[in-house]
């Protein structure tokens, strides 16, 4: 919500032409008095953050996020290359390309 007043003549004459025999006065001061009350409670109730706060906020969380993807990235990347490959790894590698050589012939 925005507490701040921006008020268009232009668009409020034009609204005050096209709806001139449509809302009563007393029911356009009516409303005018439930917005007035409507802005006051909601300007009360929310806390007063300045946007620095919730900029640097979410600054951080995005910096975090960033630097936790880095080094599941580089975990990764050293799991694969960290350990030789047993044995049983060898042989299956072996049969998948055998297999694949296999089916590339066939068709």
């Amino acid at each position: 919500m925005s507490t701040g007043n921006t008020k268009k003549p232009e668009i409020d004459d034009l609204l005050r032409r096209a709806l001139a025999d449509d809302l009563p006065p007393e029911a356009e001061a009516g409303m005018r008095r439930r917005i007035a009350r409507f802005r006051e409670t909601k300007a009360e109730s929310a806390p007063a953050r300045p946007w620095g706060v919730a900029a640097r906020a979410w600054l951080f969380r995005r910096t975090v996020w960033a630097a936790l993807s880095i080094l599941m990235l580089v975990a990764g990347l050293l799991l694969q290359g960290g350990k030789p490959r047993g044995p049983l790894v060898e042989r299956i590698a072996a049969i998948k390309t055998e297999f694949a050589s296999l089916d590339t012939t066939r068709r």
